[in-house]
């Protein structure tokens, strides 16, 4: 048996060396009793149904607005205060209105979490004087 003497580290102790390594929380929520008591829709489905009716608010809007600049340049029809009636039916078309939604859901929303121990690895290195 050969004993290195000549080493440096013989015979000195050496700590071990700890590595703790973790995983984030994760978290999932599901709508979906929610959705249904309340009987709204999805909101994917939502989107689409906002975006088709913003599309079809813009197209009427510009109608409009062509039918106002029409009646505005048709002098020959001989009407008295275009402006008037045009600032009043476009307030009569999108004048206040009040809407009060009140939504209560018998079922809550299912929340769950999954909380991940850390890992703890301890590597003994050299050995314990006595």
């Amino acid at each position: 048996m050969n004993i290195d003497t000549q080493s440096s580290s013989w015979g000195a102790y050496i700590p071990a060396e700890i590595t703790i390594s973790r995983r984030d929380a994760e978290m999932s929520v599901d709508w979906t009793e929610v959705f249904n008591d309340m009987d709204l829709k999805r909101p994917g489905a939502l989107m689409k149904d906002l975006k088709q009716r913003t599309e079809i608010q813009f197209i009427q809007n510009l109608a409009t607005k062509s039918q106002e600049g029409d009646r505005i340049a048709n002098i020959a029809s001989g009407e008295k205060n275009v402006f008037g009636n045009i600032a009043h039916a476009r307030y009569m078309r999108n004048g206040q209105k009040e809407i009060n939604v009140e939504l209560v859901p018998k079922q809550g929303v299912h929340i769950d979490f999954r909380i991940f121990p850390p890992e703890i690895h301890i590597e003994a290195r050299g050995v314990l004087p006595r």
